[in-house]
Formats: C-alpha cells, sequence, structure tokens
C-alpha cells in the first residue's frame, strides 16, 4: 500500500525502488523495456570527439534534438551547424527549432518505413551505424 501511494505521488507513474532517479526505457521488442537511463552525445563527425553530452529521463530521444544540437553549436564555436540523427530524434517542432537557430537538422522521418531495397538499406545501415545513441555533428561549410 505505501508504494502505490508513492506510485501515485509521482508525475510519470513511476518509481525504481533500486534507484529512484531511473525511469523505464523501452527497448526494440513490442512491450519489453528496461529500467535506466537515456544517455544523449552529440559528436563531432570529422573528428570522432563528443563535444556534448546529457543523461535524461526520457524514454525516448523526441525532445532532444534541438538541445543537443545547440549544446554541440555552442561547444564548437559554429554559426551555422548540419546535424544527423536518427529517426528516434524526429519532431517537427525540435526541427523548426534547429531550424530557427540556425542548425540545419539531417534524419529520417518517423512516419516512414524502412527501405526494401539493398541499395536504400545500405544507406539506412549507414546512416544508422553513424548516429546509434547519438547525434553526429559538423560545422557546416568546412
Amino acid at each position: 500500500k505505501k508504494i502505490e501511494v508513492r506510485l501515485l505521488a509521482e508525475p510519470d507513474q513511476q518509481i525504481s525502488l533500486t534507484d529512484p532517479d531511473a525511469r523505464s526505457m523501452a527497448t526494440s521488442g513490442r512491450g519489453s523495456g528496461m529500467v535506466g537511463y537515456n544517455v544523449q552525445a552529440a559528436v563531432d563527425a570529422e573528428h570522432h570527439i563528443i563535444v556534448a553530452h546529457d543523461v535524461t529521463q526520457d524514454g525516448h530521444d523526441r525532445h532532444q534534438l534541438h538541445r543537443m544540437a545547440s549544446k554541440a553549436k555552442e561547444v564548437i564555436a559554429a554559426d551555422d551547424l548540419e546535424v544527423v540523427a536518427d529517426r528516434g530524434y524526429f519532431k517537427a517542432e525540435e526541427i523548426k527549432a534547429c531550424d530557427d537557430d540556425g542548425i540545419t537538422a539531417y534524419l529520417p522521418d518517423r512516419s516512414r518505413r524502412p527501405a526494401r531495397s539493398m541499395a536504400d538499406s545500405a544507406s539506412l545501415t549507414l546512416c544508422t551505424t553513424l548516429t546509434t545513441m547519438s547525434m553526429s555533428a559538423r560545422r557546416a561549410n568546412d
């Protein structure tokens, strides 16, 4: 009964008995998940160096694109920035905020299904490899 009261008092209706700050994160399996954190990293694509990072309790990346891209832009002192992210970051408002701040974001639309042809699959795999659990960033016009 005490745990139920604590659970209902939490804004996201979640508690972890072993780590109070951890939250349920979705995994690729339907209906599955794990308790943990969402680690964000922005990587300079040319030098392969992490230029910004953060740890969130959000179970998805949809609210992270603008915040992480802005952090990366500030750290590398770029006037304009191009970022590449996987489709988990896709949210129109985030892309618009990036555009308003001189950040060009490249990412696949969440509503589209993965490509079926071998050529499209190879491109998709390369993009996924570059951006898995991170955002690749580089200075525009370099």
